[in-house]
Order: C-alpha cells, then structure tokens, then sequence
C-alpha cells in the first residue's frame, strides 16, 4: 500500500471502528486487524490513539471548510436569494454537513466521547453548533448587506435558522425542515 492510501485507510477504519465500539474498546491491535497490517505499522502514520482521533477531527474540519468556502462562493455569485433555492441550501446543510458520511461517524464517536473528554466535547460543540453558527451569522450580514431580510437582528436569525437545522439533525425530518424554511423566508426576506 502506498503511504498516503494506507494513512487514509487507518483513519477511515479507525473511524468506522470508534463509531461502532468506542474509542476507549477500540485498540491499535483491532485497528491493525481491520486495515490488515501489523499493529507496529499504525505507529508509523501515527503515535497513538490520540493523534488519530484528532486527525479524523481535523478531518472533519477541512470538509466544513471546504464546504462553507464553497457556499460563500455560490452565495457571492447569486444575485438574490430566492426562495426554493435558500431551501435547498438548508437541505443540503443537513445532508450534506451533518448526514456527510465522514461527519455523522465522528458526530456520533463525539457524542459518546464527549461526556468524558474535553477535546472530544469542544470538538462536538465546534462542528454541531459553533462553526454552523458563525457560517450562518457571516451568510446573514451578507444578505442584510445586499438589503434582502426584513429583520435586521442577525444574532437571532442566525439562531433561528441553526435550531431548525439541529432539529433536522436530531430528528432525521427533513420534510418538516423544508416547511420550516419556507415559513422563514417569507417572514424573513423582501
């Protein structure tokens, strides 16, 4: 195997095996196993448990990143937001973001971890509230801007539209998002 290949390989399987027994049941000997190399192998990608538990979180970081630079992109070249397609981008927050494969795993090993470490809890808090938080904060000032909301209270527009998101997250409801969102709209834009 390449170096690269096996390197995501160890953290894709690291990750499947923490959201399936734990962290704390999972060892570098069961880790060696699902990847089939030896568990001495492991160290020469990682120095243990830890560094590959915050790989796969920086991992889930850069699919955020990557996914709000490319939002802001479509965002800025939208003349105005209409009302299908502000719906749709909710949507897409809930399956694409937290129903994205890489990121409900870690989600789920995070919401277990999290009652007992500290990383793993501000790591949760940072991707389920946080950083969606602040991405649509920065989407709401662009479009009070662009002077196309009725309501000029960011903060709380801002958290309006995250507790229908996390609703969607925790409930799997997406046709009760998509009413949600229609109602926002109307209320919320010119």
């Amino acid at each position: 195997m390449e170096d690269k290949n096996t390197r995501e390989i160890i953290l894709q399987e690291a990750l499947n095996l923490f959201a399936e027994k734990g962290y704390a049941a999972v060892s570098m000997r069961d880790l060696a196993a699902a990847v089939g190399i030896k568990a001495s192998s492991i160290y020469y990608y990682f120095k243990g448990k830890q560094e590959l538990f915050d790989a796969l979180i920086q991992q889930a970081n850069d699919i955020k990143d990557m996914m709000r630079m490319n939002f802001m992109k479509a965002l800025g070249n939208v003349g105005s937001v209409a009302e299908e397609p502000f719906v749709q981008a909710g949507v897409f927050f809930l399956t694409g973001y937290f129903q994205n494969p890489q990121i409900s795993l870690l989600l789920r090993v995070l919401e277990c971890e999290r009652l007992h470490n500290e990383d793993a809890d501000k790591a949760w808090k940072d991707l389920v509230i946080y950083a969606p938080l602040e991405h649509q904060l920065e989407v709401f000032r662009i479009l009070k801007d662009r002077n196309e909301l009725l309501d000029n209270n960011l903060e709380a527009l801002a958290a309006e539209y995250q507790s229908m998101g996390l609703l969607a997250y925790f409930t799997g409801d997406v046709e009760q998002l998509q009413e949600q969102l229609r109602r926002f709209y109307r209320r919320t834009f010119k």
